[in-house]
């Protein structure tokens, strides 16, 4: 009896040991994992940073060269032109007026007013 006592507390204390190092582990591990969420917080922020600066030195980049008005210069020939710059065109009334066909039918014709109507307004000869 007195080795299965022992067996049995040997197992549990083993158990209990096991545990407290997997939880050991585990503390460690999101003590690692806040560090290192803690530097890439402070790369983001310094990437930011960085970007900002980046930012402000192109501006005053651009403003030392004159970027700026030659980007607006350049805007300004790509408008449309003005009204009095255009020439309009006008076409002689015959050559806009479209001669209507007596054959062309109205979409909104049902079939049966089509059906209906006398043989020499109907498209095509009738053989039967």
């Amino acid at each position: 009896m007195s080795s299965r006592r022992f067996l049995t507390g040997l197992f549990v204390i083993l158990s209990i040991a096991t545990f407290a190092l997997g939880l050991i582990n585990v503390m460690k591990l999101r003590l690692q994992a806040d560090d290192v969420g803690g530097r890439i917080v402070r790369i983001e922020r310094s990437i930011r940073d960085s970007q900002k600066e980046l930012d402000a030195l192109k501006r005053q980049r651009d403003l030392s060269q004159d970027t700026l008005q030659l980007i607006q210069r350049v805007g300004e020939d790509l408008k449309p032109p003005a009204p009095e710059q255009v020439t309009w065109l006008r076409l002689a009334p015959g050559l806009t007026a479209a001669v209507p066909r007596k054959n062309t039918l109205s979409p909104r014709m049902t079939a049966l007013d089509i059906a209906f109507r006398p043989l020499a307004e109907q498209e095509g000869s009738r053989t039967r």
